[in-house]
């Protein structure tokens, strides 16, 4: 037992030194002692499971395992990265990956869907933003973290995964089996002129190619006539910060603050400013739609465009996922995913956990919304009436109606 408690406190003393990078003066003599006790509690437990647990287990698994649960334990997007998950967080930022097509989170210690991914098993099926996934081929999930929810929905192409979800509104339980499918995204879809020189895209999630897709997309329109846009990110789950400040740099004058990051005790960490000329002319008009699908990324571009003046927002209350995750190696096999910072738009009010409102609210339902996403991709032939691209055409032929401006947000 003396052996396993010294290899324990040696082992996560030099964990927390290394975390620390380069200046582990954080890590004070004060701070070592508060958390000695605690550490030999850990280690006791350790010794004890070794000693009295009817299975054999590993010292090594016990400490990855308790890990993965502190880390857990901080907030929903917090994780300690073993190899696999830094593997497959690599494949999510390509844009194509083996699963069914949802991106999900940890809400109240509950697997939530943000968004599922369109022209994916899981939109296909009719899973929605906020369902909660409770169950996975029989498994309840209450507790699990993101990474082991994700572990369990992706698999062999072909293969099949059933899930039952709580939906609000619905009284019993959903169950939907899904088929696995190399999932992969294409950012920017829709690309069209819609009436009267309005133009219209449509960004699905913010990946590696959506800036370079949406340049193309915006020289296209100008080229066919466009002087409005109208920018849809409904149901877009989000990405990666630097294309969401590519995206809203299209748009903005050169100089221009797109956002700036927050970290501990309120420390301004970094500023975000536009570096180019805007493709789409100043002075067109733009509408960015929204709901409760658009998260992270897409919560950037349509808050620092509302709020410069360039976007009109129509739709629902965004997400509200404004945290910023870094990677923070520990050594050649793991690392943190950790969160240190939130996203600001304004000096006093950040996106996480508040999200951004529409300029004009325009609300539908679930089943409305599903519809209309089901006909953007085509799966249905027949009209389906949009109240939000309505309303945003609407504003677009008809300026004269009025819009909401909340400057606190």
């Amino acid at each position: 037992m003396r052996r396993i408690k010294i290899l324990v406190i040696f082992f996560l003393f030099v964990f927390l030194i290394f975390s620390m990078g380069d200046n582990p003066s954080g890590w004070s003599i004060a701070k070592e002692k508060e958390a000695y006790p605690h550490l030999e509690l850990l280690a006791k437990v350790i010794a004890t499971i070794q000693q009295k647990y009817v299975g054999e287990v590993e010292v090594e698994k016990l400490i990855i395992d308790a890990l993965e649960g502190m880390v857990s334990s901080l907030d929903p997007y917090s994780q300690f990265m073993t190899p696999d998950v830094k593997k497959e967080m690599e494949l999510e930022t390509k844009g194509e990956f083996g699963g069914v097509g949802m991106v999900i989170t940890r809400r109240d210690d509950i697997i939530t869907v943000v968004s599922p991914i369109e022209d994916t098993p899981a939109f296909r099926a009719g899973i929605q933003s906020e369902d909660k996934i409770v169950e996975i081929d029989g498994e309840p999930t209450k507790g699990w973290t993101t990474w082991q929810a994700a572990k369990k929905l992706r698999g062999e192409p072909g293969s099949q995964v059933t899930i039952k979800v709580r939906r609000e509104g619905e009284k019993d339980l959903l169950t939907f089996e899904l088929t696995r499918e190399i999932i992969h995204i294409k950012s920017v879809k829709n690309v069209r002129i819609i009436k009267d020189d309005i133009g219209y895209i449509r960004i699905t999630a913010f990946r590696e190619d959506t800036a370079k897709n949406l340049r193309e997309a915006l020289t296209q329109l100008l080229e066919q006539g466009a002087n409005s846009l109208i920018l849809d990110v409904r149901n877009n789950p989000g990405g990666l910060l630097d294309v969401a400040v590519e995206v809203a740099d299209e748009f903005l004058p050169k100089g221009k603050l797109i956002v700036f990051i927050k970290g501990r005790e309120g420390k301004e960490e970094r500023k975000y400013f536009s570096r180019n000329d805007p493709i789409f002319p100043h002075g067109h008009k733009v509408v960015i739609l929204i709901n409760k699908g658009s998260a992270s990324a897409s919560e950037i571009v349509a808050g620092t465009l509302k709020k410069s003046g360039i976007a009109t927002l129509v739709g629902t209350d965004t997400f509200g996922k404004g945290s910023v995750q870094s990677i923070i190696g520990l050594d050649d096999k793991y690392a943190l995913r950790l969160t240190t910072a939130h996203y600001y738009i304004d000096e006093d009010k950040t996106i996480e956990g508040e999200g951004i409102k529409p300029d004009i609210e325009v609300e539908i339902s679930k089943e409305e919304r599903a519809k209309i996403l089901e006909a953007l991709e085509g799966y249905k032939k027949e009209d389906i009436p949009d109240p939000q691209l309505e309303k945003a055409i609407e504003y677009l032929t008809e300026p004269e109606i009025p819009k909401t401006v909340d400057s606190t947000q």
